[in-house]
């Protein structure tokens, strides 16, 4: 795989020119056209090699002919297709592609599709790279980004998407999109020579500001090459180029990267292609100016005033990128510290259990030492998945869970042991019943399990538990027993309750009866809730003396014949 950071420029350049993939895949797109010259081009062919797999797409003929313009998101959705909606985030709703690109993606859906799944199936054991040139290439981006949907890349090769010479395929609101995963951008390494008229194709100085670019670009030229994924650069070198030989070309005949690629991997061998800018003294500035000479781009004479103003937002775009690395690691970090927090909920949960009182109904007591520095570190961690959850939100919806699988396992860990004691809180100052489903329970925490069931909704049913959970599977669990105590209580003094209401009450206590024996039933919830001061025996001794000794029900009898000191 290709290291996924280009911003290192010629460095970079020098290890994709270098690399197998990028070659490969140009080899197999020559091989396409070779298997049958005379014949119209077939959109795409898959060839596969021990443990790699190559789908290339060729560029039908009259495909440039056609709208060079973009059709929003929405619009394709009115018209029925929405099959990449899932790129939208709540604060991009819509996005733009080129018209071209998806009416030839559209007209080939059904052998995509097919050819979809066959990927899927293969990417647990083979490396996918999907190529394409011109035309083919956008619809290459358009495919991998459709094939990534339904790839867990936590249990399968990360496919790598080559595109040689194609024209953009969308908006800034698509790459915005795309760059919300963080894993998917380094997915796309698009080749463009400053000799090869295609990639700007629908660019000129009024339109560039339209489309935009998103992945790695390996820009080219007779002096040798830079990877970039700077979209200001990328653009101006698109749309600036002056080659001769690109002015006259016709963009319906493709231009031949394999010397190309050759010539510069020669370059990279011999290290022929490393030049230094003494006269600069800020190092950043002169990489960036190494750059520009190296793809031919200090050669375009723009005034001097237009070009400080791109290596000056060249400077900001690797400055940003650096921030972004610096904070990715952070998070990792302070996820970290998070967990060091919850450790010590561990420990108080022990000292409750001592008590033979219980996690929840200690905390709600607030009559411990060990309070204190149980509210500080509670609201550090309150504060941390409160905002990591609204992040998260806003960022595109898609299928399965939104956070991988260690921040999951996190957060569910966060959310079973701190939601009990928020409603331990809730119910000791309000005095309310229905934290659930009443409006009342925080927005993260329903996000989070949420997160949580859409991800186990795509695995396999795990087999029944065999020993007590750890924690309450269920973080609304003690909500549940108060509002069962609630009820008790109004029916036991039968002040202004109506007989409907009596019927309702007795109705609800036996739905929550029936939950509670389908916890314990499945070892879903901790044994500290039978320990002899917790507010569930509470409940329990209020509604034996309400149902009767004689009462029986799979509950009833478990408790009645003290079963429950055997719970482990």
């Amino acid at each position: 795989m290709i290291h996924n950071q280009f911003s290192s420029g010629l460095e970079s350049a020098n290890l994709v020119v270098t690399s197998d993939p990028v070659h490969q895949a140009w080899s197999v797109i020559q091989k396409q056209k070779q298997i049958n010259p005379n014949a119209e081009p077939t959109l795409c062919n898959v060839i596969q090699d021990s443990n790699l797999t190559i789908i290339a797409f060729g560029t039908p003929l009259g495909s440039l002919q056609e709208e060079e313009g973009l059709i929003s998101s929405s619009n394709l959705k009115a018209d029925n297709f929405t099959d990449f909606e899932f790129l939208c985030t709540k604060s991009n709703g819509s996005f733009s592609i080129n018209q071209s690109a998806i009416k030839l993606f559209r007209s080939n859906y059904n052998e995509l599709n097919r050819k979809k799944n066959e990927l899927i199936n293969l990417s647990k054991t083979s490396l996918i790279i999907i190529t394409g040139q011109s035309v083919g290439g956008s619809v290459a981006t358009l495919f991998t980004l459709w094939l990534l949907k339904r790839l867990d890349l936590l249990k399968t090769k990360r496919p790598l998407c080559i595109t040689f010479g194609s024209p953009l395929v969308g908006d800034e609101h698509l790459r915005q999109c795309v760059l919300q995963f963080a894993t998917w951008k380094s997915c796309f390494l698009h080749v463009a020579s400053n000799q090869d008229p295609t990639p700007k194709l629908f660019l000129t100085r009024n339109t560039s500001g339209t489309y935009k670019p998103f992945g790695a670009f390996l820009l080219c030229s007779s002096s040798g090459c830079a990877c970039s994924e700077d979209p200001d650069l990328i653009l101006e070198q698109l749309v600036t180029t002056n080659s001769v030989s690109a002015q006259n070309q016709d963009p319906n005949i493709e231009f031949r990267y394999g010397q190309v690629l050759e010539d510069l991997k020669h370059k990279a061998l011999c290290k022929s292609s490393s030049q230094s800018i003494e006269r600069e003294r800020d190092p950043l500035q002169a990489s960036i100016v190494t750059q520009l000479l190296v793809i031919g781009f200090l050669t375009q004479q723009l005034p001097d005033t237009e070009m400080q103003n791109l290596i000056r937002r060249m400077k900001k775009h690797e400055t940003e990128l650096l921030i972004q690395k610096k904070k990715n690691s952070g998070s990792d970090k302070k996820l970290n510290k998070m967990k060091t927090c919850l450790a010590l909920f561990e420990w108080y949960k022990k000292e409750s259990n001592f008590l033979n009182t219980g996690y929840y109904d200690m905390y709600k007591r607030q009559c411990n030492p060990s309070d204190i520095n149980v509210n500080e570190y509670k609201k550090r961690l309150w504060n941390f998945w409160e905002d990591t959850a609204t992040e998260v939100e806003n960022k595109p919806q898609m299928e399965g869970s939104p956070l991988g699988v260690r921040w999951l396992w996190a957060g569910t860990n966060y959310r079973r042991m701190i939601e009990p004691l928020h409603i331990a809180e809730f119910y000791k100052k309000s005095g309310a019943r229905n934290y659930k489903n009443g409006g009342k329970r925080p927005k993260h925490f329903i996000l989070l399990e949420k997160w949580l069931e859409q991800k186990q909704a795509t695995q396999k049913p795990k087999p029944k538990r065999e020993v007590a959970a750890t924690s309450n599977e269920d973080s609304c669990f003690w909500a549940r027993v108060e509002d069962a105590i609630i009820l008790c209580n109004l029916l036991k003094n039968g002040k202004a309750v109506t007989d409907a209401e009596k019927v309702t009450y007795n109705e609800e206590l036996k739905e929550f009866e029936d939950y509670v024996w389908d916890v314990v039933d499945n070892h879903t919830v901790c044994p500290d809730i039978f320990l002899e001061k917790s507010s569930f025996m509470r409940w329990w001794k209020e509604y034996k003396g309400m149902v009767g000794s004689s009462y029986s029900s799979q509950l009833a009898d478990y408790m009645n014949s003290r079963t429950y000191l055997k719970y482990t």
